[in-house]
């Protein structure tokens, strides 16, 4: 099922024209979708929870998710994290700048300051109003990189669809229904765009063997939280969440290495 939806995919990113380029994840997804429901029984109870979802609701539950609270041992981690999660979005901002104007010799940073602000005051606002944190879409840089679609009305049109999907619950449990295979495929093609565009930008400068050691041993070192995890089970719990994820844990040996 996956193999199919990534080969729907390619195939129509490659040889399709106009809008089955463009709409090339789209395709795939229900390629992949359709051998799913031909090569699974159906199930009639896991599509019924869309009839039972809500056609419309506010994404409010009251009051009492605005409440407050500070905990001190989560300090530590937020602020790694944080900065984790600023690096990410710097990456990001950088990669859709080379995608969208690939003749600039050095980036333009007065844009990517911009969207940094924004990122952060979105992250500060969705933790005021008990929501979960947002953050730039490295996957969806990849398909803008794959699609050659980067107007920003995109973006804006999709911020606009996204909020209206949080008032239809019935949406949310539509999508959240595609089956774990087609959405992988559609991951991998889209994450590999993202991935090779930022070993393009790195390779861009010169590597010496000093950069080249940095980025070598922060990548395995994070990589390693998620392929053996237990070595890092026995660590003191104020500090076991900077190491459960490849990310801090790449950006902290990173930055004191480098």
């Amino acid at each position: 099922m996956g193999i199919v939806t990534l080969l729907a995919i390619v195939g129509s990113n490659l040889w399709g024209k106009g809008q089955v380029k463009l709409y090339c994840l789209l395709v795939g997804i229900f390629v992949g979708w359709g051998v799913s429901l031909g090569i699974t029984p159906f199930d009639p109870g896991r599509y019924r929870v869309i009839g039972d979802a809500s056609l419309f609701a506010f994404p409010f539950t009251g009051l009492s998710q605005f409440r407050l609270a500070f905990d001190w041992s989560l300090a530590l981690p937020f602020m790694v994290i944080g900065m984790c999660g600023s690096l990410k979005s710097f990456g990001n901002l950088l990669a859709a700048q080379k995608i969208t104007r690939p003749d600039l010799e050095k980036p333009d940073m007065k844009p990517i300051a911009g969207g940094l602000l924004v990122d952060g005051f979105s992250t500060a606002f969705a933790g005021l109003i008990g929501a979960v944190a947002v953050d730039t879409s490295s996957s969806n840089v990849g398909l803008a990189a794959a699609t050659r679609a980067v107007s920003r009305w995109i973006g804006v049109c999709m911020g606009v669809m996204y909020i209206l999907a949080g008032c239809f619950p019935v949406v949310a449990t539509a999508i959240a229904l595609v089956p774990a295979p087609v959405m992988g495929a559609s991951v991998i093609f889209a994450i590999c765009f993202m991935i090779l565009t930022g070993v393009k930008e790195m390779m861009s400068e010169p590597m010496d063997q000093r950069k080249i050691a940095v980025a070598g041993m922060s990548i395995s070192f994070g990589l390693s939280t998620a392929f053996v995890p237990e070595l890092f089970a026995q660590l003191p719990p104020f500090v076991q969440p900077l190491f459960s994820n490849p990310l801090p844990a790449t950006t902290i040996l990173g930055i004191v290495l480098y």
